[in-house]
């Protein structure tokens, strides 16, 4: 069985109206020349009477068609609708999961780093300590002289704020203190060679 659309009947239920408009007209115009007195106005009137009375229990038969299928409409709608929620909520369970593995990751980094910055600061500290025990005064401000933990921590930050996107990695840490210290570790490769 074909399904018929509420559009389908509305468009019917109109036709119907304006058939029943015109048999209107007609009876009212066969009424008047049955009330003076032309031959066959009367059958005329009572058949047109009859034909708009059958007209409106098809009028009625479609009403209710149509408001069935407009409830068959809005609820096939609303099944749509409620599948679509549903596929969205099982990938924001994916989602959800995935994030979930990736904090685990991030802990975990966390906790390294937790232990490695220590490492980092007592190990920058013990090179400036030295160096000036040796008499060695260090020139000006070179980055990585002084602060790589900093360095570490605001390198996590534009991570997280999307800033090492707009403006590229950037020097890694150990880079940084390559630099920083080159003398000093350049120095110890020339007397090794």
């Amino acid at each position: 069985m074909t399904t018929v659309t509420s559009s389908d009947i509305s468009e019917k239920i109109g036709a119907l109206d304006a058939l029943v408009g015109e048999l209107g007209a007609e009876f009212d115009k066969a009424a008047t020349q049955a009330v003076a007195g032309v031959d066959g106005a009367g059958k005329k009137a009572a058949d047109l009477n009859q034909r708009i009375e059958r007209l409106g229990v098809d009028r009625h038969i479609l009403s209710r068609a149509l408001t069935r299928a407009q409830a068959a409409e809005a609820a096939a709608r609303e099944a749509a609708a409620e599948e679509n929620r549903r596929k969205h909520f099982d990938a924001a369970k994916g989602h959800a999961m995935r994030l979930l593995a990736a904090a685990s990751r991030i802990d975990a980094a966390i906790t390294e780093l937790a232990s490695v910055l220590p490492e980092l600061s007592e190990s920058e500290l013990s090179v400036r300590l030295s160096l000036s025990r040796a008499g060695h005064h260090l020139p000006g401000a070179v980055v990585g002289q002084m602060g790589l933990p900093l360095l570490v921590i605001e390198k996590l930050t534009k991570l997280a704020d999307g800033r090492a996107r707009l403006n590229g990695p950037g020097k890694s840490i150990a880079e940084t203190a390559a630099f920083a210290w080159s003398f000093l570790i350049n120095d110890d490769n020339e007397e090794a060679a």
